[in-house]
């Protein structure tokens, strides 16, 4: 009988937290998956809905603290994970992003368990402190094998210590028969503008809606919708007071966390990610998989798949001038239908979901 797969990662949100819990489903059905999270901490939270798919696949989750940097909480985090490995007795573990990393790399050695330890990286935020990265290094640099979700992230780890020979560039894959391709037939007189993600500074919403507001002046309207919670409750207040400033009224709608985020997205008619930091960029991956054109900045992750003029526009840097013109330009361009489906194509060849899966086989398999 397969040994168990033990999964650890911070939380279950968000893009991240959707494709983990569906990644840990469809392995349940082949062996047994034992997830640990830090279930809720400080405002941060598992999912509900993340949680009952793993209810309903038979995952059994357990909750520690996996999160915290801290002494106190890491080492204690630490305790608590090298007793759940004495028990699970994992053939691999499959750490999500630098913190569980490092954990697991310490209870593995504590507990004397020769599990395989894999290791995913998903960010690397700009502006961190030095030590941060060095834990955070050290961890993946402890593990059998490293996934990178992003060729930056590879780079990066290459730089720290992390050998090639170790690493892997595998993105998360979609599920595209739950993205039917719908191409945009030319640029409607009342466009929909949107954009997923956290309520955050660093997915630049503030900014969106002041090139919205540019926008508008040429395309009266035209409407902005943000879907997604608030990560950041100062931001979002700030944000409520641009589109006050600017009066835009019901033409920006904030939705805030919503269970079927395709249901807003599969009705745009532009996407726009003005975000700093991407693991992989997946709703804007799945905004193209729709058919939606895309504009965004060009950064980790995202820089992988968008291809300025082919598979979307490129913004070379976050202004609202400067978005707002590629908004318009995006809106207007006669080769939008080429575009979204040279993006589409794109997709179904570099990101399947089940060519992922077995892809995570082999690597399993091969981290002795």
């Amino acid at each position: 009988m397969p040994t168990p797969i033990l999964h650890v990662a911070p939380f279950l949100w968000s893009g991240a937290g959707r494709v983990i819990t569906r990644l840990c489903a469809d392995q349940q059905a082949q062996r047994t998956v034992v997830l640990v999270t830090t279930g809720a901490s400080e405002g941060l939270r598992d999912w509900p809905s993340y949680r009952r798919v793993l209810a309903r696949a038979g995952v059994t989750h357990h909750r520690i603290d996996v999160f915290h940097r801290d002494p106190a909480r890491f080492w204690e985090g630490v305790a608590r994970l090298t007793a759940l490995m004495a028990t699970v007795r994992p053939g691999v573990i499959h750490a999500h992003a630098g913190v569980p990393a490092a954990m697991a790399a310490i209870a593995r050695e504590q507990s004397g368990s020769r599990a395989r330890l894999i290791a995913q990286m998903y960010s690397w935020g700009p502006g961190r402190p030095a030590w941060m990265d060095a834990q955070d290094a050290w961890g993946f640099r402890q593990a059998d094998h490293v996934v990178c979700s992003a060729r930056a992230y590879w780079d990066l780890l290459d730089a720290r210590g992390v050998r090639a020979s170790r690493m892997t560039y595998l993105p998360w894959g979609l599920d595209l028969t739950a993205l039917p391709f719908r191409p945009r037939d030319g640029a409607p007189t009342a466009p929909v503008v949107g954009f997923v993600g956290r309520i955050e500074p660093r997915k630049g919403q503030v900014t969106l809606v002041e090139a919205f507001a540019r926008l508008r002046r040429d395309v009266p309207g035209a409407r902005l919708e943000l879907v997604g919670p608030v990560a950041d409750q100062a931001y979002a207040r700030t944000l409520t007071a641009v589109v006050a400033r600017h009066r835009l009224g019901s033409a920006v709608r904030v939705t805030g966390q919503v269970r079927d985020v395709t249901r807003f997205v599969r009705d745009w008619q532009l996407f726009v990610s003005l975000s700093s930091d991407e693991g992989q960029g997946l709703a804007v991956l799945e905004a193209m998989a729709l058919g939606v054109p895309v504009v965004a900045r060009r950064v980790a992750g995202i820089e992988d798949f968008l291809d300025h003029g082919k598979t979307g526009w490129e913004l070379p840097a976050a202004a609202a001038a400067g978005t707002a013109a590629a908004m318009r330009g995006a809106l207007a361009a006669p080769d939008a239908r080429a575009v979204t489906r040279r993006a589409r194509t794109m997709i179904e060849r570099r990101y399947d979901w089940d060519t992922m899966l077995h892809r995570f086989d082999r690597i399993y398999q091969r981290s002795r």
